[in-house]
């Protein structure tokens, strides 16, 4: 009958932590009690009970003759040549090998054999989670060589890890280990070297998960059952972690040692805080809640240390101030008892609490940073800039937790070993980040038309955003409900949200992207950004909008416009992929330092049907106030100042003035809509079309104008050619791509009234060139189409 034991479990005897977070504000991997340990497990109907302490046998020590039990360390081990560091576990072992352990494993090469030889039970710990970040495939392919047993199944880290190693394992054959061996001079230590066995373990550290995942072996008592896994007759049992779990116990080990160094006497009404409210917050209730005897005591303890007086000063940014704001006010309790209703696990009980707590105290002090800023108080908005440090290092753990191997470094992994790559780590599902979804502009056009066209060709791409309301919509979009959002003053129309980061993080873990594609900038992009970056994911970011000329026409500023470049540099820099609308962008990146081999054009798709001359219908536009045989000069898009529209009007007038019969029609809306309706009296304007309206305000009109010089692609020009539209556009950015000049319209120098006029007055004099030019802007779209360009644009980072 098979029967278990965790291999893999620590005690307060693993002094020294491994995590980097704890190793740095000097705690201890654990502080978990061994004889409370091995009650636990053996009530719970565990046959045998180890530790394995950081190259220690203390805690076994301790349980040492109580039965079933037999003692293990966790052994860091080391590759001599370049002192990497890897982690093995050992199993069955007495003092005298434990100190001869202690002796070799400063040579993995020495200590391998060794454990062979002396017939201990023995794997390699986590092994597709580097305890150094410098283990390389040579490296791997050594332990490979050197070692049979591996751990597969984890309590603490993510089950992907094991998977994928238990893949790669599984599909070692005879030629893969003898091309191993000869790459790396070193012959394989064990006989059928290509068979391997696996194992499982809890890898708890905090006293909360032990028992979460073991090994299933043979075995009447200690001896059988370590033959038997010596053997390989075993097998992983129970469940892997994930970022949740890993935080939850790094969590579970900081509020105890914090507790035992605030027990003494001056600290001890600090200390019983603490302890209720970890506590709570451990088994995933509220941490707000207090009884009344508790809030005097804490009202006391403010009172002796003096904390009670900041909080009464206004203007304070204390976090102390903040905090006990927060806590006391009703809609925060209500709040997490509806973000934690129906959760059972505490561990993400607790992960949606502390969530919802810090964004609201950080938004708090960033809503105070900018009203101080905007109040011209540089020096005073620093301090509430200052305060949301705490916070971060409150929820280090969370990040700490998040940041694992992701499929770009297991997929690599996996084919070095076995020659192939899992389903489960190919790039299979994306989701696109923006901060622009329902606004009226091409990149939301793009957004919508391109992921509907990949989901109907197959592929998984997901949209996520995050604003206070999205409307329906036939693709699938995740949105985050803002902390909070903010209003641009030069953009009335454009709302900037402040995201809940830890919360993109987890959905993104959760669902399993394999890739995040980030079309803007903004706060929603850099959240994108670090949760990519954090979680290990493929990143691909799209160049839509030329922010810096946008920036120096709205500002007037040269050095606005140089840090806006900086930012933008630094920005593209962090990603696998950039996408630019143009050839002119790809120079524009490259001049900037981004490599040459990562930029790519983005393809862009037509709905060819939809946008179609046969839609022309002369009602559409003399209904509006179009007189017969007035030519109608288009303009459709944005309207922005940057989109130099004032120089359409004066084109307009200059032509009307001349006595050519044309009429400026406009469609579209935006920031500039009101100033620019009462400033060009003579225009008709339609306001925000789109679907067949928008097909047949294209298709009745006659040339399609398009000064905007800071536009890196142009949609519109797109659909104003696939309606037969003669298009007169500027020499700048990416529109003189798309027409050629003398060809489908004209290509003028940007912001020369002269040569527009000149090339409108072209088209209005001579209707054979207006109908030659419309049928070959025509023919230069009718091949484009949205399922063509989802297939390209996946394909590029497959």
């Amino acid at each position: 009958m098979e029967k278990r034991a965790d291999l893999h479990l620590h005690t307060r005897h693993s002094a020294r932590a491994t995590d980097w977070l704890l190793r740095k504000v000097d705690f201890p991997a654990s502080c978990s009690d061994p004889m409370t340990l091995y009650r636990d497990l053996r009530g719970r109907g565990f046959e045998f009970v180890t530790f394995t302490d950081y190259d220690t046998i203390d805690g076994c020590l301790e349980i040492a003759g109580e039965p079933g039990a037999f003692i293990s360390e966790e052994i860091t081990a080391v590759f001599p040549e370049d002192e990497v560091k890897v982690h093995l576990l050992a199993w069955g072992i007495n003092e005298r090998q434990h100190r001869e352990i202690q002796g070799l494993r400063g040579n993995i090469y020495e200590l391998a054999p060794w454990l062979k030889t002396q017939g201990i039970a023995h794997a390699v710990a986590h092994p597709f989670w580097p305890v150094d970040e410098r283990l390389s495939i040579s490296h791997w392919r050594r332990l490979v060589l050197l070692f049979r047993h591996f751990e597969t199944v984890n309590g603490l880290r993510d089950p992907l890890l094991g998977r994928s190693a238990e893949f790669a394992l599984s599909g070692l054959t005879p030629e893969r280990i003898a091309q191993f061996a000869d790459a790396e001079k070193l012959q394989p230590l064990w006989d059928d070297p290509w068979k391997k066995a696996f194992t499982g373990g809890s890898d708890d550290k905090g006293g909360i998960y032990q028992g979460r995942a073991w090994t299933e072996s043979e075995g009447a008592n200690a001896e059988e059952f370590l033959a038997a896994l010596r053997d390989g007759h075993c097998r992983p049992g129970g469940q892997g972690g994930g970022p949740l779990i890993m935080a939850h116990s790094l969590y579970s080990v900081i509020f105890e040692f914090a507790g035992q160094r605030l027990s003494n006497n001056a600290q001890k009404p600090a200390a019983a805080l603490l302890e209720k409210m970890a506590g709570r917050f451990m088994e995933g209730k509220d941490p707000t809640r207090f009884t009344l005897s508790e809030k005097l005591g804490f009202l006391a303890q403010g009172i002796a240390t003096g904390k009670i007086w900041e909080i009464a000063l206004p203007g304070n940014a204390s976090l102390w101030k903040e905090l006990a704001d927060a806590v006391g006010k009703p809609g925060m309790r209500s709040a997490i008892e509806q973000a934690t209703a129906g959760i059972e696990e505490p561990e993400r009980r607790a992960f949606l609490t502390a969530n919802l707590l810090v964004n609201q105290l950080a938004f708090r002090f960033f809503s105070q940073f900018i009203a101080q800023l905007q109040s011209g108080r540089v020096v005073e908005s620093l301090q509430f800039i200052g305060s949301i440090i705490p916070l971060a290092l409150g929820l280090a753990p969370y990040f700490y937790a998040f940041r694992s191997p992701g499929r770009g470094d297991l997929a690599p992994l996996c084919e070095a070993t076995c020659g192939e790559v899992p389903e489960w780590l190919r790039n299979r599902k994306r989701v696109w980040f923006t901060d622009t979804l329902e606004d009226v502009n091409g990149v939301s056009t793009t957004i919508r038309k391109m992921t509907a066209a990949a989901r109907a060709e197959g592929f998984d791409l997901t949209v996520a955003t995050s604003r206070g309301e999205v409307a329906p919509s036939n693709i699938p979009v995740m949105n985050f409900k803002p902390v909070g959002e903010f209003e641009l003053p030069e953009y009335e129309l454009q709302k900037l949200s402040f995201p809940p980061v830890l919360e993109i993080i987890d959905w993104i873990q959760r669902e399993g992207f394999t890739e995040v594609v980030i079309s803007t900038p903004g706060p929603i992009g850099l959240c994108a950004l670090l949760a990519a970056k954090t979680l290990g994911v493929k990143t691909a970011g799209i160049y839509h909008t030329d922010f810096p000329q946008y920036v120096r026409i709205l500002t007037d500023d040269s050095w606005m416009e140089t840090l806006t470049w900086n930012f933008m540099q630094w920005f593209y820099e962090q990603m696998d992929t950039v996408f630019v609308n143009s050839e002119d962008y790809r120079k524009a990146l490259e001049g900037r330092g981004i490599k040459a081999d990562r930029i790519h054009i983005l393809p862009r798709g037509l709905d060819t049907e939809l946008f179609h001359p046969s839609r022309r219908d002369t009602e559409f536009w003399k209904s509006r106030g179009l007189a017969g045989g007035e030519i109608g000069l288009l303009y459709a898009g944005r309207v922005s100042k940057e989109k130099k529209l004032d120089l359409f009007a004066a084109a307009v007038r200059r032509l009307r003035g001349e006595g050519l019969p044309v009429r400026g029609l406009v469609v579209g809306h935006g920031p500039y809509s009101e100033e620019f309706e009462k400033s060009f009296p003579e225009g008709i304007f339609t306001g925000y079309l789109s679907g067949e309206e928008l097909a047949k305000a294209y298709a009745s009109a006659d040339v399609f104008v398009f000064p905007s010089t800071t536009d890196t692609f142009g949609n519109v020009i797109l659909e104003a050619q696939a309606a037969a539209l003669p298009c007169v556009v500027s020499d700048q950015g990416g529109p003189r791509e798309l027409v050629g000049d003398g060809v489908e319209g004209f290509v003028t120098r940007g912001g020369d009234l002269e040569e527009l006029c000149s090339a409108v007055r072209k088209l209005c004099a001579d209707e054979t060139l207006r109908r030659t030019q419309a049928s070959a802007a025509r023919r230069k779209v009718e091949d484009r189409s949205w399922p063509n360009a989802a297939r390209k644009f996946w394909a590029i980072s497959a």
